[in-house]
């Protein structure tokens, strides 16, 4: 359940987060907008680290380098949604979005790619993503 809540709590942050950003991006541009963005958030997790006492950072040389580019993957992310934003509407962007993360999520579980177990995918995995491409459709409508 807890996951359920976060996952919630998370679709619905990033669409708040997704309107900001786009309305500061008219303001002072889409890449200083991202800029802004990611200092914010590092500022955030850092209060929280320390607020938490929270040590484990001290192993951060053990992250493999790829996964520690998640940082310059969230900038990509950023840019590419506050565009998408001003081009397509909200509701159109985040769709879409939601339809990318789902293929790639049905790809990465199914082929165990970067260090994911692997799962298998059935037809109603396929017939889901289906499903959600078809609203997306009928949103653009």
């Amino acid at each position: 359940m807890k996951g359920i809540f976060f996952a919630l709590a998370g679709g619905f942050f990033l669409t708040f987060q997704s309107v900001a950003n786009a309305a500061i991006s008219s303001q002072i541009g889409t890449w200083q907008a991202a800029t802004m963005t990611q200092f914010t958030g590092f500022v955030l997790a850092l209060i929280i680290v320390l607020a938490l006492k929270d040590r484990s950072y001290q192993q951060l040389t053990q992250v493999s380098p790829l996964y520690a580019s998640g940082g310059m993957l969230a900038a990509i992310v950023l840019f590419s949604n506050m565009t998408a934003i001003h081009r397509l509407g909200v509701t159109l962007t985040i769709g879409v979005f939601l339809i990318a993360q789902l293929i790639t999520a049905v790809l990465i579980d199914s082929k165990g790619w970067l260090d994911m177990p692997k799962k298998t995918i059935g037809r109603n995995h396929l017939l889901g993503v289906a499903l959600m491409i078809a609203g997306v459709i009928v949103l653009k409508w």
